[in-house]
């Protein structure tokens, strides 16, 4: 390899481990979960991302389990997200509601506590910057 080609092939490596750096994961724990059958899907979405299809690292869990489930979300870079789970029982991949308009699936959402409705990114963000732990209680209709 040439001069020229070792320098350019040596700033790519270097650029690549240090965006590699940057990124963490996030280590979610959910309690809470109900044997509902289906898929749990975890996402984590930035601002432009959120409530939209779009996300920033997620998962794909057995909706079959109870009690606590654990999940680690790799690659997540630096910056402000929102943590939403849906336990999607009747695997539509979509949140289903019930005829009084509210959840008739699981789901779950960072600081979601004080939620009375639609929330707003700015409700449920989490700020990250490396690894993080969060923990989310997953809440289903009566």
């Amino acid at each position: 390899m040439n001069r020229l080609a070792t320098t350019v092939a040596a700033v790519l490596l270097a650029t690549t481990a240090f965006a590699a750096a940057q990124a963490g994961e996030i280590d979610l724990t959910l309690n809470g979960v109900q044997p509902k059958g289906g898929k749990i899907l975890v996402s984590v979405q930035s601002r432009d991302q959120f409530m939209q299809h779009a996300q920033t690292s997620g998962a794909v869990l057995d909706g079959a389990v109870s009690g606590q489930l654990k999940v680690k979300l790799a690659d997540v870079p630096p910056g402000d997200y929102a943590v939403s789970v849906l336990h999607d029982a009747d695997g539509s991949w979509s949140m289903t509601n019930g005829a009084d308009g509210k959840s008739a699936e699981g789901w779950a959402m960072s600081s979601a506590s004080p939620l009375k409705g639609v929330p707003a990114f700015d409700q449920v963000k989490v700020s990250v910057n490396g690894d993080a732990a969060i923990t989310q209680t997953m809440m289903y209709p009566k």
